[in-house]
């Protein structure tokens, strides 16, 4: 690497003392960037469901789950603890210091990726077995040894570019690579249906794998030293947070893929493609607002962790801002959801929109828990993070196939909802004695008012009487209503925003 080569800026750094106008900036900054990355994703979803159907759809999702479970197993958590230790240098570090740890940082990614990859590629055959009781799909775990590899590459280079802040880059790196896949999954599922699957999850991890590699050699450039055992010891630090993370991540992607295999034994594969639509209908749209957090809420948090009274202000605005946004969110989701399943995926899929509707309060209990849960990490504390994931995963990986087996998918959607207030109490509790988090009961009226306004839409959309819409109607333009008020007398955003638009 050339020693005068210049270490980009940041092109986002974010304000350490955060008032509610800088929350709402940079949530909706990376919201409406999210939001276009669901739209292309909400596409892609729906050519999928309709060129596959549910047992497509559940191929893929089986297929994905086995990828990330194998990389979150051999990746020893670098894509997320690299973040931390990169962010140090850049304040404080000289633009040597950067470049020498980034090249450790690449140097354990790969080696990292070929870890990964010789892992599937040699337990293919169990792998196959442990899914889907068959050898029949060994040449596909096989194959997707390669994706296992390039996730692990593409973990490193985007934990570069967050430590670093070029928060832009990272934005631009989902929009491409949502807006890639599309265009690559569509003629392949086309002509090759089914059989399409594992190219087209090889082709579209390759074509992100590059754009990462575009964005990421432009503020370091491309070094790595993988026989160079200093680099190696250089990289030990990042572990310690690492093995932590990546404990908790197995726990997670092993819950979820031993869901999904318990449920396609206690009915069949298409219950697995309803569930998992179900669960994006409820989570993983909804969850838009949660990744806008991400990128600007977890450098504030840790740059506060040192005084209680800051840390605590810093969480309890992240989780007004939270609630005042995913409620009207929820409500409007539930209120649209036989609308948007038919629109999304196809009439094939509405037998996902009651466990949909059931599993939305895992998401509003997650608005009140998500904010906290996140000062483990910043305290790097990767023990206690591994323990509350570890109570929460073992509690939905049985609770929600059994609940499918006695109540079918309504039941999975409850219990997908009771881990979510599991996973609050349990955290809310924990971190207060742990970590002194104090949380703010001066906005508990509030809270109370949105979850009332959600919980009734929710017991609406139950019913089939068309008439109780208007009751969900009508919540919705409550809850809006409320979260427009406290916005506008907490934050100077609506008024700047009125402002700019009378201009125009």
């Amino acid at each position: 690497m050339q020693e005068n080569t210049p270490i980009i800026a940041t092109d986002d750094a974010p304000d350490s003392d955060a008032t509610y106008d800088h929350v709402i900036k940079y949530t909706g900054l990376f919201g409406g960037v999210q939001g276009i990355t669901m739209l292309v994703s909400v596409i892609r979803n729906k050519i999928v469901s309709v060129l596959l159907g549910p047992d497509g759809l559940a191929l893929i999702n089986l297929f994905n789950n086995v990828t990330k479970l194998v990389n979150q197993s051999t990746n020893f958590g670098l894509s997320f603890s690299a973040v931390k230790h990169v962010a140090e240098l850049f304040e404080t570090g000289s633009a040597e210091d950067i470049r020498r740890f980034v090249r450790t940082v690449r140097t354990w990614s790969v080696f990292t990726g070929l870890l990964g990859l010789l892992v599937c590629l040699i337990l293919s055959q169990q792998l196959s077995l442990w899914t889907f009781e068959s050898i029949a799909y060994t040449r596909h775990f096989a194959i997707l040894s390669l994706v296992v590899g390039m996730m692990a590459v593409q973990g490193g280079e985007m934990a570069i570019l967050k430590g670093m802040k070029q928060l832009k880059k990272v934005a631009l790196i989902s929009v491409f690579g949502a807006i890639a896949t599309l265009l690559i999954c569509t003629p392949i599922y086309f002509f090759m249906r089914t059989r399409g699957i594992i190219p087209s999850l090889v082709l579209c991890n390759a074509v992100i794998l590059s754009i990462h590699l575009y964005f990421s050699t432009k503020a370091v450039p491309w070094s790595t030293s993988l026989f160079s055992k200093a680099e190696y010891g250089n990289g030990l630090p990042m572990l310690k947070l690492g093995v932590g993370y990546i404990i908790a991540g197995i726990f997670g992607q092993g819950a979820e893929y031993l869901i999904r295999t318990l449920i396609m034994r206690f009915g069949e594969l298409a219950d697995v493609g309803l569930y998992n639509s179900g669960y994006v209908l409820a989570v993983t749209y909804a969850n838009i607002v949660f990744i806008a957090f991400e990128a600007d809420y977890f450098p504030r948090l840790s740059a506060s962790q040192h005084n209680v009274q800051r840390q605590n202000q810093t969480v309890n605005q992240q989780i007004a801002v939270g609630v005042l946004l995913m409620a009207p969110i929820l409500i409007f989701v539930v209120l649209a959801m036989p609308v948007i399943v038919p629109l999304l995926f196809s009439s094939k899929f509405v037998a996902a929109v009651p466990m949909a509707i059931c599993a939305s309060f895992y998401m509003f209990f997650k608005a009140l828990t998500l904010p906290v849960a996140y000062l483990a990490l910043a305290k790097g504390d990767s023990r206690m993070y591994m323990v509350t994931e570890l109570i929460y995963d073992i509690f939905i990986a049985f609770a929600i196939p059994y609940a499918f087996k006695f109540w079918g998918l309504s039941g999975a959607g409850w219990a997908l909802s009771a881990g979510g207030l599991l996973d609050m109490l349990l955290i809310h509790f924990i971190y207060r004695v742990r970590y002194h988090y104090r949380f703010d009961f001066g906005k508990m009226k509030l809270y109370a008012v949105q979850f009332l306004c959600f919980a009734v839409s929710v017991m609406a959309a139950l019913h089939e009487n068309p008439w109780l819409k208007l009751v969900t109607a009508a919540m919705l333009v409550a809850s809006v209503l409320l979260s427009f008020y406290v916005l506008k007398r907490e934050t100077t955003i609506l008024p700047k925003l009125k402002k700019r638009l009378w201009r125009k």
